[in-house]
């Protein structure tokens, strides 16, 4: 059983909910970016962000991640504004319909 909880990933914390809406913009390969939405009281590094997502996006049936450069993944959130900076992240990923 611990081997199983090994292989999910970091879980996300009870206390944080992060929701996500496709933006109309390809990300390649049959993916789309996707908006990820934070608490606006509680600012997050860019690093903290990406991990509370991939922890959100594991527990969701029909969707993924897909692997992109931080590079390229902070230059599309930073394209959504300075007033968003620390709460909002854009990430690729694959979602059926």
């Amino acid at each position: 059983m611990a081997a199983l909880a090994a292989c999910a990933g970091p879980a996300l914390p009870p206390d944080v909910t992060v929701r996500h809406t496709a933006s109309t913009e390809t990300a390649g390969n049959g993916a789309r970016w996707h908006l990820f939405l934070f608490n606006p009281r509680q600012p997050r590094t860019l690093d903290e962000r990406i991990r509370l997502a991939k922890a959100q996006v594991a527990t969701e049936r029909g969707c993924r991640w897909i692997d992109r450069p931080r590079a390229e993944i902070e230059e599309r959130t930073r394209q959504q504004g300075a007033a968003y900076a620390e709460t909002l992240l854009a990430a690729p990923l694959i979602c059926d319909s």
